[in-house]
């Protein structure tokens, strides 16, 4: 099948004082000369052509030899202005605006790659432990993103309290599993989502290890759930023999707490960070009591907020697309200021 050129498809050109901008954010600034052969490179590449064919047309229009021309397009790939595509090949394109995302992400020379990074979206099994506000959210916005295969794990029902602030949910749905409603949440947006449903509670690590086990094909893990606080340490200490890597997230008051993303072959999670688990289990008895009917404020912005940028990151591990910002990192989000730190 022949190769094709075209422009990135997400640049903006503007011509001012003899030069052309290239747009692609407000900070980053490229360059082209204005003037005839861009004209001719705007209006050859508007028609999407035949790579052997422009290379010829090109070089005829320069009246230059083929080594200029070779050049001039080695140039325009190292600026990441064109790529190479094959128009044969429509795969996933529901996803058309996603892979334009993943491309200026990571730019790549062949449009190809950017089907292969979806590609490994609709391969991947994600298990989300845990479908309150930001679970849910995850949930959501995964399978929106092509994610083919979720396991959905909670043990509790739907409650009117929900409805605010975990929008997978209907008034309908109160009294209903948490984990059967959300899949039907789940299908309406992504039919062709493969969702398995477990409604459990994990109170030890051994809990843990059956949920993990009975889903061999599981290679990345959302840790919503917030009790017991030990999760984070079970799920750490079993990722290296089930192979897998998983995102915590979750927030305290108006403070977010965003990763980190830990795996086979990262720190575990007590090496980074401090566990609260053995002074929380040390508590006397009514402070133990007291703690346990503890509400978390939370609205459904706030979960919308923290959840996408660890299913984003997610999304990243997964596919390929960019660098990682929260490997062995936690990102701390002020919802007050919206000021961010390390912690």
């Amino acid at each position: 099948m022949a190769t094709h050129l075209r422009f990135k498809r997400h640049l903006r050109f503007l011509e001012e004082e003899g030069r052309v901008r290239v747009v692609r954010d407000l900070e980053e600034e490229a360059w082209l000369p204005s003037g005839e052969v861009f004209d001719h490179l705007l209006a050859s590449m508007g028609q999407e052509p035949e790579e052997a064919s422009f290379r010829t047309d090109l070089a005829q229009h320069l009246s230059a030899e083929s080594d200029l021309v070779d050049g001039l397009l080695s140039r325009l790939f190292e600026m990441k202005l064109i790529e190479r595509f094959d128009p044969e090949v429509d795969d996933f394109a529901r996803f058309d605006r996603q892979l334009l995302f993943f491309d200026a992400l990571a730019p790549v020379e062949h449009h190809t790659e950017l089907v292969a990074r979806q590609q490994r979206l609709q391969e991947a099994h994600v298990l989300v432990l845990g479908l309150g506000g930001i679970g849910h959210q995850m949930a959501l916005s995964l399978a929106a993103a092509g994610v083919g295969h979720l396991v959905l794990v909670d043990g509790d029902r739907v409650e009117e309290s929900n409805l605010h602030r975990q929008i997978l949910f209907a008034a309908c749905d109160v009294g209903r599993k948490k984990v059967d409603a959300a899949r039907d949440g789940v299908l309406r947006v992504a039919p062709a989502c493969e969702v398995e449903t477990l409604p459990a509670e994990i109170r030890s690590t051994g809990d843990w290890e059956a949920v993990i086990g009975a889903f061999p094909f599981v290679r990345h893990v959302v840790l919503s759930a917030d009790r017991p606080v030990q999760l984070a340490n079970w799920l750490s200490d079993a990722r290296v023999a089930y192979n897998y890597h998983f995102i915590k997230c979750g927030y305290m008051t108006t403070q977010g707490l965003i990763g980190p993303l830990l795996g086979p072959g990262t720190k575990g999670y007590e090496e980074i960070f401090r566990s609260w688990g053995e002074l929380i289990d040390a508590q006397p008895d009514n402070i133990q009591a007291f703690n346990a009917r503890s509400i978390a404020p939370t609205m459904a912005a706030s979960n919308a907020i923290m959840a996408n940028i660890a299913a984003l990151e997610l999304i990243k591990h997964i596919t390929g697309a960019g660098p990682l910002s929260l490997l062995e990192k936690r990102m701390l989000l002020d919802l007050t200021t919206y000021s961010i730190q390390p912690g």
